[in-house]
């Protein structure tokens, strides 16, 4: 597993000991093709590799302004460029002549970057959109949770197709509601969303997790998710050499 946390800041790129970091923009701010820029030139300084995730971009946008945006943001592109699942404007699934302009816009900004899909807008539903729409998938499991889903049962129930398409994980905790959310507390041990990553390891051992964070215990909890990796790692090998013979 590979190990990571978020940025929104070129100084931040290396703040960290980690293996990746992820460039977050949120639309609105303003600056945000600069911002992706300047945080993306910072990590190619440092050698250090990166995904870039803007949020509340969305591909049924009729404006062209959003997915000229948005390409510009992907050619910068290092390892990948997340997204969240989408709904039609009318809040259900994206299908018909919606679903030909999304797919139309998705190929073209897949040209320019490797797209993955977050469960973000339609947790519920998610399962459904990455079948239809997604080749790399970003398993949010402080989503699931703070959708109600236990994290752990839905990962364990993972079909193979789907799992196999998993890239990224986001890794945060539910916990109180602030600021309009639920999730997006820092990691404790013993916690589900843990336990969850933990299940995953043992059929996606390479995956990216990613901290979600807006705290300062970013450091502990990469501690956590390295020890965890260790955890798996030294699961894996005991698997692979078996008992002793006799």
């Amino acid at each position: 597993m590979l190990v990571g946390y978020r940025i929104t800041r070129p100084e931040e790129a290396g703040r960290f000991r980690a293996d990746l970091v992820q460039i977050s923009v949120y639309r609105g701010m303003g600056g945000n093709l600069e911002r992706v820029k300047t945080c993306a030139q910072a990590c190619m300084e440092i050698g250090r590799p990166y995904v870039i995730h803007p949020v509340n971009y969305s591909l049924l946008d009729e404006d062209p302004q959003t997915l000229s945006d948005l390409k510009a943001m992907a050619r910068w592109s290092d390892l990948g460029f997340i997204l969240h699942d989408e709904v039609s404007h009318g809040g259900e699934r994206v299908t018909g002549r919606p679903a030909e302009a999304f797919r139309k816009n998705l190929d073209e900004l897949n040209a320019l970057a490797p797209v993955s899909f977050e469960n973000a807008v339609n947790v519920r539903d998610v399962l459904w959109f990455w079948s239809n729409f997604a080749g790399s998938v970003t398993l949010d499991v402080g989503h699931l949770e703070a959708a109600g889903i236990d994290a752990l049962e839905f990962v364990k129930a993972l079909d193979a197709a789907t799992a196999g398409k998993i890239d990224f994980v986001h890794m945060h905790r539910k916990h109180l509601f602030r600021g309009g959310l639920v999730d997006h507390w820092p990691l404790v041990p013993g916690c589900r969303e843990l336990a969850a990553l933990r299940e995953l390891l043992k059929s996606r051992p390479g995956v990216r997790a990613i901290l979600e964070l807006n705290e300062d215990e970013t450091e502990d909890n990469l501690k956590l998710l390295y020890a965890l990796d260790e955890e798996s790692r030294s699961f894996r090998t005991s698997r692979l050499s078996g008992p002793e013979p006799r």
